[in-house]
């Protein structure tokens, strides 16, 4: 058949250099998996054709010729003529490229998720080790772009992870949903020959099998679902690339110059840029859901092509930001250093701890709120009116203005006995920072423990299907010819 050459520009050429370049070892997969589904319901010809599929996976499959359809097609055409038409030929019972090539973009999908997932828990460890180096580095902490209270680094840092953490989660939960397998859902009824289903999964190292074959060849949720995650993931990313600009504006946080770039024109200049590109990547993922959603929405429910092979570039794309963002944050944090007078700033002047003379003075029973509150703004508003501010307060001023001369009013007024008093659970005192550290840090554990579990699942399972196909089904040799065919 002879295509329009537009149509084999921007569609046949353009989805088998995709196929080719990302897919190939998830296609051989999938499809020995199927052989060897076939072979155990006793089919010789499939069990030599996941033998064949084992040996023509080690050759380049050639590029596209315009003469066969795309990279599926290519393969089958190989196999007929290296192997026979009676080998090539078994492979193709029951199966559609309907769940073939959505069992390889799951496949593919997976293998990106946990690449992403490795880089968001590197970045979180980055995290909670700088947590523990600056519990008790003071830091000015805003609110309504504000200076509001005394907090210290690590306390900002192991906040940061905790909102990260649960990013992990929702991109975990869409691991699970991408995680089954459609294989053996046929075009959408079902194979007419009754493979395993649950060994075929089991095979391709999926964690589970798509339960019904209608939904696994018409569903284009799990990549939207793969889209929010990443997005949500760069909403809380930016924030903190928000604040480390903001930190590097003033000073207070150096971007080291390996990672910066100069001026053309004025020498005094070292850009933080690698935060720009981090956020960059950052707004590629925000539009992640907008694509994914359009390619999905107001589709029939059942195979078509714009949530079938039309979300492979989108995620291809949004995978790539994610790791390059996260690559470039982590090695940023790593690379870059805070400056702790510089971010301690707002906190000389002490007016930050005004909060804390209020309450001092409720706490001790000097006042009630409604009293305090209205008598230290006073107090406050009346030093600025004359150029002073909260730490050249002295004992008249204090008896002055709310009536009590005493020097323990004065001591609320430093920073670290404000932070030494935020005891809770997850406070900034640093008894509360360490508590939350174990915390923080065995749940880390544990969840890189699972990450390493499921690499390995997957990895296994992989292996032996690409070296060993027989020896799943308990077979060692082939009683046929097909050696030599392939030799």
């Amino acid at each position: 058949m002879r295509w329009h050459n537009l149509y084999r520009r921007w569609v046949l050429q353009r989805h088998f250099r995709f196929a080719k370049e990302h897919l190939g070892d998830y296609f051989f997969d999938a499809l020995t998996a199927y052989a060897l589904g076939l072979g155990k319901l006793g089919i010789v010809e499939a069990k030599e054709a996941a033998w064949a599929l084992s040996q023509l996976r080690k050759d380049p499959i050639p590029g596209f010729s315009g003469q066969l359809e795309d990279f599926f097609f290519t393969i089958d055409f190989s196999l007929h003529e290296r192997f026979g038409h009676e080998v090539a030929s078994a492979l193709r019972r029951g199966l559609s490229r309907n769940d073939l090539d959505l069992t390889v973009f799951r496949a593919y999908a997976c293998e990106r998720l946990l690449r992403v997932l490795t880089s968001l828990s590197d970045l979180r460890r980055e995290l909670l080790g700088l947590g523990q180096n600056h519990r008790q580095t003071l830091l000015t902490a805003y609110t309504h772009h504000r200076p509001a209270q005394p907090t210290t680094l690590g306390h900002y840092l192991t906040g940061v992870e905790n909102l990260l953490s649960r990013d992990y989660q929702r991109l975990r939960s869409a691991f699970q949903t991408t995680d089954k397998c459609p294989l053996g859902a046929s075009t959408l009824a079902g194979s007419p020959y009754p493979v395993d289903r649950k060994a075929l999964a089991q095979w391709l190292g999926f964690g589970g099998t798509l339960e019904h074959t209608y939904d696994a060849i018409a569903a284009g949720d799990w990549a939207l679902e793969i889209a929010y995650a990443l997005a949500g993931m760069a909403t809380s990313l930016s924030r903190l690339v928000a604040d480390l600009l903001f930190w590097a504006e003033q000073g207070g946080f150096l971007v080291a110059e390996k990672i910066s770039q100069g001026s053309s024109i004025m020498p005094q200049k070292v850009n933080p840029v690698v935060l720009e590109h981090v956020r960059g990547f950052l707004a590629e993922l925000m539009g992640g859901p907008t694509t994914l959603g359009h390619l999905n929405y107001s589709t029939p429910f059942g195979d078509v092509n714009d949530h079938g092979p039309g979300v492979l570039e989108p995620l291809y794309n949004l995978f790539y930001a994610a790791e390059g963002a996260v690559a470039l944050l982590r090695v940023a944090l790593q690379e870059s250093r805070f400056v702790p007078e510089v971010l301690a700033q707002g906190l000389h002047d002490r007016s930050v701890l005004a909060s804390e003379l209020v309450d001092v003075l409720v706490a001790g029973k000097r006042l009630s709120l409604a009293e305090a509150y209205p008598k230290v703004q006073g107090m406050l508003r009346e030093l600025s009116s004359k150029g002073r501010t909260v730490a050249e307060l002295g004992l008249d001023d204090l008896q002055s203005h709310l009536g009590f001369g005493d020097p323990e009013l004065l001591q609320a007024l430093e920073p670290e006995r404000f932070i030494s008093r935020r005891k809770v659970l997850g406070g900034a005192a640093p008894e509360a920072q360490a508590i939350y550290l174990d915390y923080a840090l065995n749940r880390l554990k544990l969840e890189r423990l699972e990450l390493k579990e499921l690499k390995s699942r997957r990895r296994k399972a992989l292996r032996t299907l690409a070296q060993e196909p027989l020896s799943l089904l308990g077979d060692t040799r082939l009683q046929s010819s097909t050696q030599l065919h392939g030799a």
